[in-house]
């Protein structure tokens, strides 16, 4: 089948992209720029530069559809939130294309914080005291009222922007620099102590048929995760299997809790592939994809102790913080498999440190001055992210 992956600066993409290639399926690639560390995979047949999503989402989809043509793809696989205008404009791409993804109001309703905590409180599934601020003196006020608190925008993602007075953080956000709007509304949740757990899940048409959960020991600027280990977390999957049959859902979704002594408590979902696809080997991912559902198999859990690695990352932080030095090093030969550079296929692992030019790029169109604790991390989606803005 020939399959195009959006979005190949992503390390999801770019594993998304070597599974199916190994599967004997024509792959293709697309992004922004020409470093995207995916682009450059030996399983891409080629790969193409599009407009950016965020900023000129009508000429994204005409190059995505123009890409589509000359082809012939049979299936587009989103690789991030360009998956919004994709989905919004789905009747674009014309046969034999298709696209996995759900409808575009289904994704919105997941992606929009407030609506994904209603939804959750709907089906009886546990999740924080949370309340809606639309300007400063909203927010000040709801996070007055809670001893312990952590507010983000409620179209969000990778631990930028938060503010909260808990954990390492804790005032790292002043409430100035906070600008809630009512286009642009902010989220305020009593903070739930425990342990950070994630899921990631394939589904077809309302039945989920490939899952794994996992957990994060080491992060990135406390924000995303650089060292990924599987789980057996059953609790997880009932969660994600409860809110993809309720929806219908279709395509990659992924959800976080925090694990508390009562049991896990629902954070957030982003309808969409995460690093839990690391974890799946080729032959799951793809059959979960591409095969019929067949309505009596149960989901295929990915087993624990499956052990991924941002190994660039883990040697960023031994040496942006030598207190960390023995568990970095603790971490980076424990047998994890690095997510970039992998033996027969090492050009992505040169490519990922040539697009850290494309954080340069983000503080020039953003006009950031000085450096911020979460530039690395927002550089790796500014112009493909969505923050639920009308779209054309």
């Amino acid at each position: 089948m020939r399959i195009l992956i959006t979005s190949s600066r992503m390390p999801h993409a770019l594993d998304e992209i070597r599974k199916f290639g190994r599967e004997g399926h024509e792959v293709y690639a697309t992004d922004t720029f020409r470093t995207a560390p995916g682009s450059h995979s030996k399983y891409v047949k080629a790969s193409f530069i599009t407009a950016p999503p965020a900023y000129d989402p009508e000429r994204f989809l005409a190059d995505l559809a123009a890409i589509a043509r000359a082809h012939r793809i049979e299936l587009i696989l989103p690789g991030f939130e360009e998956v919004f205008p994709i989905a919004k404009h789905l009747d674009t791409f014309a046969p034999p294309t298709k696209v996995f993804c759900s409808s575009f109001d289904t994704l919105a309703r997941l992606h929009d914080k407030r609506a994904f905590v209603e939804l959750a409180r709907s089906l009886g599934l546990p999740v924080p005291d949370t309340s809606t601020a639309t300007s400063t003196d909203e927010l000040a006020r709801a996070i007055a009222e809670l001893p312990e608190y952590l507010a983000r925008p409620a179209f969000s993602r990778g631990g930028v922007d938060l503010l909260t007075n808990v954990g390492p953080l804790a005032g790292h956000l002043p409430i100035e620099a906070c600008v809630p709007t009512p286009e642009r509304p902010w989220i305020v949740q009593r903070f739930v102590h425990g342990e950070d757990v994630c899921s990631f899940s394939v589904a077809q048409h309302g039945r989920v048929v490939a899952h794994s959960t996992y957990v994060h020991p080491k992060t990135i600027e406390h924000s995303g995760g650089i060292l990924f280990e599987s789980v057996m977390e059953p609790e997880a999957l009932a969660f994600a299997q409860r809110i993809v049959e309720h929806l219908g859902y279709h395509g990659q979704i992924s959800f976080d809790f925090i694990r508390t002594p009562d049991g896990l408590v629902l954070v957030e979902c982003n309808p969409r592939a995460t690093a839990g696809v690391t974890m799946m080997s080729a032959k799951q991912l793809v059959d979960a994809v591409l095969e019929p559902v067949d309505g009596s198999r149960a989901p295929h859990v990915v087993p624990a102790g499956v052990r991924e690695q941002i190994a660039s990352a883990i040697l960023r932080d031994m040496i942006r913080d030598w207190h960390q030095i023995p568990s970095d090093l603790k971490a980076l030969f424990s047998g994890a498999t690095d997510v970039y550079v992998q033996k027969g296929d090492m050009a992505p692992g040169l490519y990922q440190v040539l697009s850290y030019s494309h954080v340069f790029a983000f503080r020039h169109r953003l006009h950031v001055k000085r450096h911020h604790h979460s530039d690395l991390v927002a550089a790796q989606f500014y112009d493909i992210a969505w923050n639920g803005g009308e779209l054309p």
